[in-house]
């Protein structure tokens, strides 16, 4: 649950916060192809913390493995890095329009 102000609860995003400000500190220095790996793993987070809130669902969990399984071809085949982004967009996009047909 999201804490309020005054208690000491860590709100459910905090970790996620702490993750992306570093990760945009990093990218001033990192490579180029670095930042969309970062919002791959920004993403994967985001998914964990609807598992861990019990809000996931069958199309987060296939969308946590895509990103998994090829996050890390960055490192040695860039042509198949961006190929596996292509079909993140996909899966969002078709999702997207299965959200306006219903």
């Amino acid at each position: 649950m999201m804490s309020g102000g005054n208690d000491n609860k860590k709100p459910i995003f905090f970790d996620l916060f702490c993750y992306m400000s570093s990760s945009a500190r990093g990218l001033v220095d990192e490579p180029k192809l670095y930042g969309p790996l970062r919002l791959l793993e920004t993403m994967e987070r985001i998914v964990d913390v609807l598992e861990d809130n019990d809000m996931s669902n069958e199309f987060y969990s296939e969308l946590k493995k895509n990103i998994k399984e090829n996050k890390y071809t960055v490192m040695h085949d860039e042509e198949k890095f961006v190929e596996s982004l292509d079909e993140i967009v996909k899966m969002l996009a078709k999702k997207e329009k299965d959200f306006l047909d219903d």
